[in-house]
């Protein structure tokens, strides 16, 4: 907020970068819980794996974004827009970033819905103790 207040040019130019930052964080936290415990070769096999599943999972939400938001990929009209004879009304709501959140849950849903083995074990209420 403070960035922004003084100085909202460097603001707008960094706000791109606030995502894959964010995302670095995650892979890199997770690569080193993994390798702190496992071989190297396990390691390295681990972070490939991870880095490929988080760039997926990011370009498929991207693409689903700019298609449902706007109506095309990369620039190029997939989804031909009401205005130029088409049927698609494009979703503002998909080009803003709240709508990442949105698809991620969705995804994870659908993932728990199609695979229950994915979710977590419901806390034992046979065992007194509370979660916290």
């Amino acid at each position: 907020q403070l960035l922004q207040a003084y100085m909202f040019a460097m603001s707008k130019r960094l706000s791109v970068f606030v995502g894959l930052i964010v995302t670095n964080c995650i892979v890199l936290g997770r690569a080193e819980g993994f390798a702190m415990k496992n071989p190297s070769g396990a390691s390295l096999l681990d972070g490939l794996g991870n880095g490929l599943g988080f760039a997926l999972i990011l370009v498929a939400m991207g693409i689903v974004r700019e298609l449902l938001g706007a109506g095309t990929l990369m620039g190029v009209t997939i989804l031909p827009d009401g205005a130029d004879g088409g049927w698609f009304t494009p979703l503002g709501l998909m080009a803003l970033p709240p709508s990442a959140f949105f698809l991620l849950g969705l995804l994870v849903w659908a993932i728990r819905t199609i695979r229950p083995e994915q979710a977590e074990p419901a806390p034992d209420a046979q065992s007194g103790e509370e979660r916290r």
